[in-house]
């Protein structure tokens, strides 16, 4: 399985629960490092993580409230050079990790017993995810049709556009766009 793969996972995953669940107040993400070797970050696609933060940032419809790393790796600081970039500081200050894999400040009835909590075991709620992904199925199918067409997008203009062929009005405005921009030391 590639990073690409589990983003999509994440997202159909996601998108279930909105449509059970509408949206909610906010959502605690933990993320389990355990069995994660540095092999794991060579998966990684970069313009797929790319993408992924844009879309957690900007258009998810959830606010996070929280986001814990349990069993946090030596070598956590390689992944975070690689996510900071990416990364506005609001959610930056969500991240909360911790070497163990009983996170403090978290409400014990929402954990699995695995982790400490009073909530199902993880075979449960594995069981209850599947489950609500064979009940989406065919809309989920359905919906991993629907692709943009690129080519119908409007290209946002470079400085190199002036060289190009443009309307007159495209040109006036590019260099209204620019003059305007214009900050002078």
């Amino acid at each position: 399985m590639n990073f690409n793969d589990v983003v999509k996972g994440f997202c159909m995953y996601n998108d279930c629960v909105l449509s059970e669940d509408g949206l909610q107040e906010g959502y605690v993400v933990i993320f389990d490092m355990k069995d994660v070797c540095l092999g794991h970050l060579a998966r990684v696609s970069l313009p797929a993580l790319k993408c992924f933060m844009y879309y957690i940032q900007e258009a998810h419809p959830c606010r996070l409230k929280q986001i814990h790393v349990l069993n946090t790796a030596s070598w956590i600081h390689h992944i975070m050079r690689l996510v900071v970039p990416l990364v506005r500081s609001e959610l930056l200050s969500l991240v909360k990790f911790h070497k163990g894999n009983i996170p403090e400040g978290i409400d014990q009835e929402l954990l699995p017993i695995e982790y400490g909590g009073e909530s199902s075991t993880i075979d449960e709620l594995d069981r209850a995810t599947k489950s609500l992904l064979d009940k989406y199925r065919h809309w989920l199918i359905e919906s991993g049709q629907f692709k943009s067409d690129e080519s119908k997008r409007t290209r946002k203009s470079g400085w190199w556009g002036f060289f190009g062929s443009k309307s007159p009005q495209q040109v006036e405005l590019d260099e209204k766009t620019i003059l305007r921009n214009l900050q002078i030391d």
